[in-house]
């Protein structure tokens, strides 16, 4: 009798710890629906990365263009190109302005998202710059002051940025140099713009 209670306890502990696996079938299912919605997702998140540097370049470019300006604003003339990145007397005024009433950028851009470097220069171009709706202005000898973004990793990237620029801020050109990579020249002001 003893014996009979125990198989039957036995039986009824191994029916309750019984527990359905998931068939080969249903895992090969499972990782293919996963699959599928990675391939969906992943290239709409390297978008939005993408998306974002661009932003912060134009946020950083707005910020010079604007801190300019202001430096004009005040002291009647542009910034010439010192210290960091030509963008020294944003920060600190050049000896005697007595006009200066910055700094006009509360701190000097970082390195681009890519790597690459702002640098702001102030002198004369010729050539040819472009509008926002990609329209070619030739200019010759024309004083202007920019802001040069080097070491883009390839034209794509550049030319994406370069289009985004053009619609915000406005005039540009772009180009390759050795040493210096994929670059763009961004028109902060031009003599007649």
């Amino acid at each position: 009798m003893l014996q009979l209670i125990l198989k039957q306890l036995f039986l009824k502990l191994n029916r309750n710890n019984f527990r359905p696996a998931f068939t080969l079938v249903e895992l090969l299912v499972a990782i293919a629906i996963i699959g599928v919605l990675a391939a969906i997702i992943a290239p709409n998140a390297f978008r939005a990365v993408e998306k974002g540097k661009i932003a912060r370049v134009i946020a950083d470019l707005k910020a010079i263009k604007t801190a300019g300006y202001s430096y004009y604003a005040d002291t009647g003339d542009w910034p010439t190109a010192a210290g960091t990145n030509g963008m020294g007397y944003f920060i600190s005024p050049p000896s005697g302005n007595s006009n200066w009433n910055g700094p006009y950028l509360e701190k000097l851009p970082a390195n681009t998202p890519w790597g690459g470097n702002y640098s702001y220069w102030k002198a004369p171009i010729s050539g040819t710059v472009y509008d926002a709706n990609n329209n070619p202005h030739s200019v010759n000898n024309t004083l202007c002051t920019a802001v040069t973004i080097s070491n883009f990793p390839d034209s794509a990237i550049r030319d994406a940025v370069n289009r985004q620029i053009r619609e915000s801020i406005g005039y540009s050109y772009t180009g390759y140099q050795s040493g210096f990579g994929y670059y763009i020249t961004v028109i902060i002001w031009m003599d007649d713009m």
